[in-house]
Parts: C-alpha cells; sequence; structure tokens
C-alpha cells in the first residue's frame, strides 16, 4: 500500500543509536550494590501518616493535634505540622475524564494523592482463586478510589504492569484485570509436602516436620519401599556422593523438591514488590500496596523478604495482604478423600501449618502499617475496610531533634490520647547516610548473582519506568498516531515525543565551534493492555546545536518518533529521557486505542500548524505532539481514511469528506462542506486540510471530521480538540 509521508524538523545536527522495538524481557535477578537511598533526602521533616481505628476496625475521624504522641527512638517529638485527611467515599455514576490525544508531564503537582499498587500475585494464585481474587480487585476500583488517585495493577508473572490515573483509567484496569488468570497448579498427589513442611524439613532438617509427612505418606499407602529406592537411583545418577540427612530419604528429596518450587515462585513476587515499592519512594500523600494472593511462607533464610520490608519502610508504604484462599479449613491432601484420616498426634500440626503457608504475607503487612484479610469468605468486606482506612487517615510532620547521619533504622512510635482506638503508622525510617560513615562502612553481603549485575544507569531508568507519577525536570509532550495497516492485521504506530531541549545543561567546551552538546538516553516502553506484551526501543540521542538551532527549539522543541507494528487494542505507552550532563529525568505517559481494521476508520489526524515540502508530493505534515497553536496563523490537518468499500463498476471506493470548527460552546467557527476524496490507482484516500484561524478568538476548539462511504452508505467521525493562544507556548500541550 502507498504510504504518504511525515516529515520532521530537519534543522538538527544529532546522531541516534540504540536497538529497535522488542518484546520487553523479563527483569533480571536483582543484584543491586549500589548503597540504599536516603529517606527523602534529609531528614529536617519526616511525615508519618497514621491510622486510627476502632475496634470494629472503623476509622476514626475529627481527631486534632492535641490527640497525638510521637516518639522516635523512644524521645517525644513535638509535631511541627499536621494535616486531617477524611475524604468523602467515590459518589456512584462518576463521570469519567476522556483520554487527552496528547499526554504532558508539565502538569499540577498531585505527588499529595493517593497512590495504590494492585499487586495481583499470579504465581501465587490458583486458577480457581483467581477468580476470587479478580472479584475483590473490581470491587476495590469501584469502591475504594477517587478522581486523582493513581492506580498501578502488576501481575507479579509480568503480564500487567499499568499505571493510570482515575477516573479515566479504570475501564482499561477492568480490561486487563479480566485477562489475568492464576498461574499455581496445586499439587494434589498423594506424597504431596506443603511449602512450610518442605522449608522446615530442607532448610532446618526438622525432624517433627519429617516425621509426620512420613506418617500421612504411609497412612495414604503409598509403596515407600519402591519409592525410596527410585528416589536414592535418582539421587545417586545426579550426585557421585549421596548424603544422607536426619529425615527418611524419600520425605527428604520431596521437602527439597517442595521447597526450591516455593522458593522460585517467592523470588518472582519479591522481585516484583520490590520495584513497585522502589518506583513509589518519591512519591508523598498516602501510598498503599495491596497483595491479592494466596500467600506464602515466612522463610527467614531469604534475603528478599527483608528487602521488601526494608524498601516498604523507605517509601513509607503500608502493605495490605488479602488472602484469596477464604475460610480455612485442612488441605485436600488432609482431607478424608486421600484416603484414611491422618494421625491424631498430627492434627493440630496440620491445622498450624494451614496458617503457616501464608504467614509471610501476613508479617510483610504487619511489619509495613498495614493489616492481612484472612479467615473469611467475605473479602469484599476486607477490601472495603482498605478502603475506608485511606479515606481517613493523618499526617503527622516532625523534625528530629537529634539525627544522626548514619543509615541506620530510627524507630517511630505514635500514640493517641483516646481510650479503645487503635492506631497504625509506619515503623519508622532510614536516616541519611554521610559520606564519611559511607566509605567507612563495608557492603552490605549479597547472596552471589546468578547474572551480570544491572548497572546504576539502568536501575535509575528503570525506577523512573516503573514510578506512576511524571518527572518533569524535561518538559515532555507525546501523541500518538495510528495509521495503515501492515502485514498480519496490524496497524503502522507513530509515537511522537516532543522533548523540550533548549534549556538543558548543554557542554560547550568539548567543541571548539560553539555547538552546544548533550547525550540523551530514551527508553521507550509501549505496552498492549489485552495481551500484556510490551515493545521496548532504546535510544542514544547525540545533540551537536548550534545556537541558532536552540533558539528555534525552543519553540519548536526536538520531535523522537518511532514506529511500532501494533494489533488493534488499548495501549499505554511511556517514555524516559535523561541527560546524561546532570542526570535529569523526564517522564510521560500515554494511552491509546488501535481501533478494529475490518471497518470504516480514520487514521489519527495528525494536527500541525508547519508543513514542509516532501519530495515530489507537494506539501506534506510536520509531525508534532502538540494541540496548541497560535492564533491567526494557519492550522493544517492530515488523515487517511480505511476500510471504505469499493464500486462494483469501478473497482474504486467513493469516500466523501467535511468539517467543522467548533468553539468551546458548541457553536461552528468554520466548515468545510463534504467534498469526494479522490483514490489514487491503489484506492489510497488522504486528505489535507489548511485552514486559516485569522480573526478566531483565543480558546478551545474542537475540528470535527466527517466522513461518508457513499457505496456502503456508513459514516465515521474523528474529533479533535485544539487550542488557540496569543502569541507562542512551547510548553503547553
Amino acid at each position: 500500500m502507498e504510504h504518504r509521508p511525515y516529515l520532521l524538523p530537519a534543522t538538527l545536527l544529532v546522531g541516534v543509536m540504540g536497538g529497535a522495538a522488542s518484546t520487553l524481557a523479563q527483569p533480571p535477578p536483582k543484584t543491586d550494590t549500589s548503597p540504599p537511598p536516603t529517606f527523602a533526602g534529609t531528614v529536617e521533616l519526616v511525615t508519618v501518616d497514621a491510622v486510627v481505628t476502632q475496634k470494629d476496625g472503623r476509622p476514626v475521624a475529627g481527631l486534632q493535634r492535641e490527640d497525638f504522641t510521637l516518639l522516635e527512638e523512644g524521645v517525644k517529638q513535638e509535631i511541627s505540622s499536621f494535616e486531617a485527611v477524611d475524604l468523602p467515599a467515590p459518589a456512584p455514576g462518576r463521570p469519567v475524564t476522556p483520554r487527552p490525544p496528547v499526554s504532558t508531564n508539565r502538569v499540577a503537582d498531585s505527588r499529595t494523592s493517593r497512590s495504590f499498587v494492585i499487586v495481583f500475585d499470579d504465581h501465587h494464585l490458583s486458577p480457581l482463586n483467581a477468580q476470587r481474587a479478580k472479584a475483590a480487585v473490581a470491587a476495590f476500583l469501584d469502591k475504594g478510589v477517587r478522581e486523582g488517585d493513581r492506580v498501578t495493577l502488576i501481575a507479579t508473572g509480568g503480564a500487567a504492569w499499568w499505571s493510570t490515573q482515575m477516573e479515566a483509567g479504570r475501564a482499561d484496569l477492568l480490561a486487563l484485570l479480566k485477562g489475568l488468570d492464576g498461574r499455581r497448579i496445586p499439587d494434589s498427589g498423594y506424597d504431596h509436602v506443603t511449602d512450610y513442611e518442605a522449608m522446615r524439613v530442607y532448610v532446618y532438617q526438622d525432624t517433627l516436620a519429617g516425621n509426620r509427612v512420613l506418617r500421612r505418606f504411609e497412612s495414604l499407602g503409598l509403596n515407600l519401599p519402591d519409592l525410596r529406592d527410585r528416589t536414592r537411583q535418582e539421587r545417586e545418577e545426579r550426585e557421585a556422593v549421596t548424603l544422607p540427612g536426619v529425615n527418611d530419604l524419600l520425605v527428604e528429596s520431596r521437602a527439597a523438591d517442595a521447597y526450591q518450587r516455593a522458593r522460585a515462585r517467592n523470588e518472582v513476587t519479591f522481585t516484583a514488590l520490590d520495584r513497585a515499592l522502589k518506583a513509589l519512594t518519591a512519591a508523598k500523600g498516602r501510598k498503599a500496596l495491596i497483595l491479592v494472593s494466596e500467600g506464602f511462607i515466612n522463610d527467614p533464610s531469604m534475603d528478599a523478604f527483608k528487602d521488601v520490608t526494608e524498601a516498604a519502610r523507605r517509601a513509607n508504604v503500608a502493605i495490605y495482604f488479602v488472602d484469596t484462599r477464604g475460610l480455612q479449613a485442612l488441605p485436600g491432601v488432609f482431607s478424608a478423600q486421600f484416603g484414611p484420616a491422618i494421625d491424631e498426634r498430627d492434627m493440630s500440626a496440620a491445622l498450624a501449618d494451614t496458617s503457616q503457608e501464608a504467614a509471610g504475607s501476613e508479617l510483610l503487612a504487619l511489619d509495613t502499617g498495614g493489616f492481612a484479610v484472612r479467615n473469611t469468605n467475605d473479602m469484599l468486606a476486607g477490601v472495603d475496610r482498605i478502603a475506608r482506612e485511606s479515606r481517613t487517615y493523618y499526617l503527622l510532620g516532625y523534625n528530629p531533634r537529634s539525627a544522626p547521619r548514619d543509615g541506620r533504622f530510627r524507630r517511630i512510635q505514635v500514640q493517641v490520647a483516646r481510650k479503645g482506638v487503635g492506631v497504625r503508622a509506619r515503623k519508622g525510617y532510614y536516616a541519611p547516610l554521610d559520606p564519611a560513615v559511607a566509605a567507612a562502612t563495608p557492603p552490605k553481603p549479597r547472596p552471589k548473582a546468578t547474572a551480570p549485575p544491572r548497572t546504576e544507569k539502568d536501575e535509575e531508568l528503570q525506577r523512573a519506568l516503573d514510578s506512576p507519577y511524571p518527572a518533569d525536570a524535561i518538559p515532555l509532550r507525546m501523541a500518538a498516531y495510528v495509521r495503515d495497516e501492515t502485514l498480519l492485521g496490524k496497524a503502522r504506530v507513530l509515537v511522537d515525543t516532543d522533548i523540550d531541549v533548549a534549556d538543558l545543561p548543554f557542554d560547550e567546551s568539548a567543541d571548539g565551534g560553539g555547538r552546544l552538546r548533550d547525550v540523551l538516553d530514551v527508553l521507550l516502553v509501549v505496552a498492549h493492555r489485552d495481551s500484556g506484551e510490551s515493545y521496548r526501543d532504546d535510544q542514544k540521542i547525540e545533540l551537536a546545536l548550534l545556537p541558532g538551532t536552540r533558539d528555534r527549539l525552543r519553540q519548536s522543541w526536538y520531535s523522537h518518533v518511532r514506529e511500532f507494528e501494533l494489533p488493534p487494542g488499548g495501549y499505554q505507552a511511556k517514555v524516559v529521557v535523561r541527560d546524561r550532563n546532570r542526570r535529569r529525568l523526564g517522564t510521560v505517559t500515554h494511552e491509546f486505542e488501535v481501533v478494529s481494521l475490518e471497518q470504516l476508520r480514520i487514521s489519527s489526524p495528525i494536527l500541525t500548524d508547519a508543513v514542509q515540502q516532501a519530495e515530489g508530493r507537494g506539501l506534506a505534515p510536520v509531525l508534532v505532539a502538540r494541540r496548541t497553536f497560535p492564533r491567526g496563523g494557519a492550522l493544517y490537518c492530515q488523515f487517511d481514511v480505511y476500510g471504505a468499500a469499493r464500486d462494483k463498476t469501478t473497482g474504486k471506493p467513493r469516500v466523501s469528506a467535511g468539517y467543522e470548527v467548533r468553539r468551546a460552546d458548541g457553536t461552528v467557527a468554520r466548515r468545510g462542506e463534504p467534498t469526494p476524496i479522490e483514490p489514487t490507482s491503489l484506492g489510497y484516500l488522504s486528505r489535507m486540510l489548511a485552514m486559516g484561524l485569522a480573526g478566531m478568538p483565543a480558546g478551545d476548539y474542537e475540528l470535527v471530521l466527517r466522513v461518508r462511504d457513499e457505496v456502503a452508505g456508513k459514516v465515521q467521525e474523528a474529533r479533535e480538540p485544539f487550542t488557540l493562544v496569543t502569541g507562542s507556548s512551547p510548553s503547553a500541550p
């Protein structure tokens, strides 16, 4: 199919190096050896968000500053700032804000709003319990969040990592949730060993646990001699020497296999939790992580458990655990359907072990200021309790009386002078670490890496990518243009990021010719909502600008365009831009839709105030991610039409198109009557509009394109909002 060109600014001297779009791989194992980040950079002000509840769990509102006492390391602190937050419940039928055609990181600071991370732990969810998990998450999205909240939905297996802002992003989250499922298939074999039993036998050589497992195997009628012989033969094939343990050989073998599987699942979950928590470190306001899972054991031998707890404390995030197993009874392996009842000596231990299967998840919640919703079939009530707690809380700030810069954990205790209430708050914070102290402190030992460690640059970009909040040290705009169909039912999509490079900290010393030099690292990830597949593009842009070019870029910005081939569905694109001279960061997220390609459709209109001469093709639009234009000039719009029926006589489509420019009150400011679009010899339909803006006052407008398929009698519309301003406004979207 013939393609119409799009043109970029041709006044730059740049070098671009990097990769092309590819499927986003799973992150390598965590082997971070960099010094731990300090708490909010300084401790001039420590902020604690406290939740005060009655015995039935309902939050207590209306408390004053004098009702609270705050201690650090047992020493009373003066509360220098106080704010009581009591938000009403979300109203039913609330309106949804439409997606903007252009996204920008130049927005009002919203970091004091609430942040929620919902972790759908599919590695610890069976398919049956995954349905309960989805119902609980859907209920929270319906009743627990409100306009302005930032919500991130993560699947530990990698099928989802989607951050959005309410209320506009609700539909995307629900659509993404619908496609998630549990990945853990319960082991129902007679020789099944629970995760807790496996840890006790394999890690601690616990003979009491081992004997209980052995008695269960015997009661179920397993052919133990044959199984032992087979197990011994398998072990001898793997190892030159068999090292006998204190437990039965068969029990040890089954425990080893079960423990390694449990540890592998836990590592995946902990990696996702650690990434999510670190991404929230810079955010302010109330922050909560909701872990929806069947839970995991408390394994003290895993450093990852301690790392996640530490990350939650550094980021001041309360973790809530929703146990999807519901009301707990004995596991199926202990039930009568497997054979004779278990030995009476093991009944109480079996009941205790059932609780231990999720003890690690519960401990994680309690250690971070949250709670666990466990041993109940009414998970919706637990989710509602989390929502209520996140609406009513208190922000307490204080200046520590003594703040040694030793990087150590400083314990905090919050008390309330009221009977019959409980208080949950962060357990403490990590003090800043003085460089001299850091140099004299030996590094924390880490497990031997199984893969090359990630570099500091990768960690920095990854955290910026994971964060639900935009970074604005480098101003950015982003827009997506869905164009023609390519092979295999995919659409060609142009993702345009406009970067404000005029005020970058350029280096002039390295070039005697007066060029301004800097290098930009650009990481762009496009995620498919419906499949979870991601496309990643890494670029290095070397800038060497003449002073005159820099001045021109103050108005136009630098346009970075990448092309993807994407199937229909919802998408989220996020770009991270960092300059290497000062390591400034800019990020922006943009959501867009690729509609079905088997219907009459209009390509994403290219709206611009600049055109260039395309070789052999006449004028073509300059692609910009901007919808703000100076009044009094000209506005150009280029669009294509696809999916039109063909006339049986001529074999070509017959399509007409017209337009209206409407003011904010709906009145028409400009109109173009419908006229036929002349198809090319291949039936390609394209139109370029030029509209004069003279006499139109500054304000908000909407361009309405209307296309009619004369053969099929179908009509399609496209709407593009834009704004006219007096003068130029490069910082506006």
